[in-house]
């Protein structure tokens, strides 16, 4: 009798442990500090996605850009990741404000970058493209706003020549005309460790509210750097504007010009990936809509610049396509599935964005409906992927995302 007892103890303290380790391999599987991860591609129905009237396969290839304007756009695009954004110098500055990040391609559209009476000495130079960051402080009753530009001319001596007109007349302001009301005369101040840059503080009206401005105009081989800064005191302009060109000077000094080779030359599509997105409809988007961008100059149009970068570099992200939707490459499946949750925490972090129904016939889509806090006009934004490709869609509609989203799976080989 004794014998059979310690049996069926030793039979019940086996399937014991045997049940102990099955549960500890499922929790394993099933969670990493508390987040899911989902290790497999998400379950699909090809036959339920309805892409509407988007297309679902990808255009031919795009070949080069073909004219000297359609070449200085593409230019200026390769120049994003070589502009520094507002945020690397401050944190706070992520807002996207009245000016988004765009290409410069002639020289009237410097109006874009600083007041137009500023351009009173700024010569007529051919202008091979230029790229403007702009962003504003997302801490509430902070003013701040910081707009980071630089213009490519064919010679040093042109940019030379250009930053010097442009600084000339940022100082001689007699009148700010009808679209700056100046309270008091222009006056230079000097940048921290810049003695190459000119800053120029104006102190204008903007409704009955009274704005201080600093724009600093420099220039380094064949580019113009300009830093406009709206602040709370001159200091703090000076200072923000030297921690820019701190950055930008060594940052544009890589960046691989093409001059002289004819702009019309460069491939619209250098990875194909562009071909391989959703396509915006002709005379739809802005200078920088329907290009592709390696990681650094796609985050200049991201609404979180911060978060969104931190969360490409984990995934491996080597080119994003931007155009209807917004196509990322990963380093393989798992990391744009991962992307992808990263992306969707961001906004229902930062917009306080609300669960909506997923794409039909695409598992493990998701999509969010956030709503402007200004015009309460409801967006919906949808994430899903295919292989090592992540994409998103922004629409008012939410069966417009849905369909945007269920063409680009299509389209990326679904």
């Amino acid at each position: 009798m004794a014998r059979l007892h310690a049996q069926r103890c030793a039979v019940v303290r086996i399937a014991l442990a045997a049940l102990t380790v099955a549960l500890l391999l499922a929790a394993c599987a099933s969670t990493v500090d508390g987040t899911a991860v989902q290790s497999t591609a998400p379950t699909v129905d090809p036959s339920a996605l309805d892409p509407g009237s988007y297309p679902t396969t990808p255009r031919p290839p795009l070949g080069q850009a073909g004219t000297d304007e359609a070449g200085q756009l593409v230019e200026g695009r390769r120049m994003a990741g070589f502009v520094v954004g507002p945020w690397q110098v401050d944190p706070a500055l992520t807002q996207i404000g009245a000016s988004p990040a765009k290409v410069l391609q002639r020289r009237n559209e410097v109006v874009q970058v600083v007041w137009p009476a500023m351009l009173a000495r700024f010569p007529s130079l051919p202008l091979v493209a230029g790229f403007v960051s702009e962003r504003t402080s997302a801490n509430p009753g902070d003013a701040t706003l910081l707009r980071n530009a630089v213009l490519q001319y064919p010679f040093p001596a042109t940019a030379t020549e250009a930053a010097e007109g442009l600084a000339s007349g940022a100082l001689n302001i007699v009148d700010g005309g009808a679209s700056a009301a100046m309270t008091e005369p222009i006056r230079p101040v000097p940048i921290p460790g810049h003695p190459e840059a000119t800053g120029a503080l104006m102190k204008r009206l903007e409704g009955t509210a009274t704005v201080d401005e600093l724009t600093v105009v420099s220039s380094r081989g064949p580019y113009v750097l300009i830093q406009v800064v709206q602040f709370a005191t001159p200091e703090r302009a000076a200072e923000l504007a030297g921690r820019v060109l701190d950055l930008q000077g060594p940052l544009i000094d890589t960046f691989v010009r093409t001059e002289p080779a004819p702009l019309a030359a460069l491939p619209q599509d250098p990875t194909g990936l562009l071909a391989r997105t959703v396509s915006i409809k002709p005379g739809q988007g802005d200078t920088m809509s329907d290009a592709d961008y390696d990681p650094a100059g796609a985050i200049q149009l991201e609404d979180n610049p911060i978060e969104a970068g931190t969360a490409m570099q984990d995934a491996g992200v080597d080119t994003v396509a931007i155009s209807q939707t917004t196509v990322y490459q990963a380093r393989d499946a798992a990391a744009s599935q991962q992307l992808a949750q990263a992306l969707g925490d961001d906004v229902v972090a930062r917009q306080a964005g609300q669960a909506a129904a997923e794409v039909p016939g695409l598992a493990g889509s998701r999509c969010l409906r956030t709503e402007d806090a200004e015009s309460l006009i409801a967006r919906h934004w949808c994430v899903g992927t295919n292989d090592r490709y992540t994409f998103k869609a922004v629409a008012r509609d939410l069966n417009n995302a849905h369909q945007q989203i269920a063409a680009q799976y299509l389209m990326l080989g679904g």
